[in-house]
């Protein structure tokens, strides 16, 4: 009576351990496109909801006009829909940096938000620490996730504002960094 494994089982549990580390490593070895969607996830929704709370407050004080809206919660000023438009005296998004403010307004957060300096199109010339890059277009705040990569070609994650409606959407497609 031997007291021993042969070496066809010693193959077997070998072969067996690495099927499993082949399925399962890769689970675990990935986890940082899980961390970025997840502290995307987290802007977005955090965006989407301090916007609605923000349009609930809105109406609870009576749905006033926008000229009596200005700086009716903490310096938000609001349009006629009850929905964020401005910040601090009355006046529309007019530029990135207003798109920077609305979200510092309602989302209290970590994220370090930034305006892409420099000419032409595209996401360009930001800092290395940067969670996310905010454009403005008409009547549009643009959310561009750019923690994960700022390299050309890079198809970041991207929610829009439109604060002339209240909408806010996670852009399916995403944003290809140029």
């Amino acid at each position: 009576m031997s007291k021993g494994f042969t070496l066809i089982e010693l193959i077997i549990i070998v072969v067996v351990l690495g099927v499993l580390s082949a399925v399962v490593a890769p689970r675990f070895i990935d986890i940082s496109s899980d961390a970025y969607l997840a502290k995307f996830n987290s802007a977005y929704g955090s965006f989407k909801t301090g916007m609605e709370l923000a349009n609930k407050k809105w109406r609870v004080k009576g749905s006033p006009t926008p000229e009596n809206a200005i700086d009716l919660l903490n310096q938000l000023d609001f349009n006629a829909q009850g929905y964020p438009a401005g910040i601090d005296d009355g006046e529309q998004v007019s530029n990135g940096q207003d798109c920077v403010d609305l979200f510092e307004a309602v989302v209290d957060s970590s994220f370090k938000l930034e305006v892409p300096i420099g000419d032409g199109a595209g996401i360009k010339n930001l800092s290395d620490d940067v969670d996310i890059a905010v454009t403005i277009n008409s009547n549009i705040c643009y959310y561009t996730f750019v923690s994960e990569s700022k390299d050309v070609g890079y198809n970041a994650r991207q929610f829009r504002y439109y604060y002339t409606t209240g909408i806010i959407i996670e852009w399916s497609s995403g944003y290809t960094l140029r």
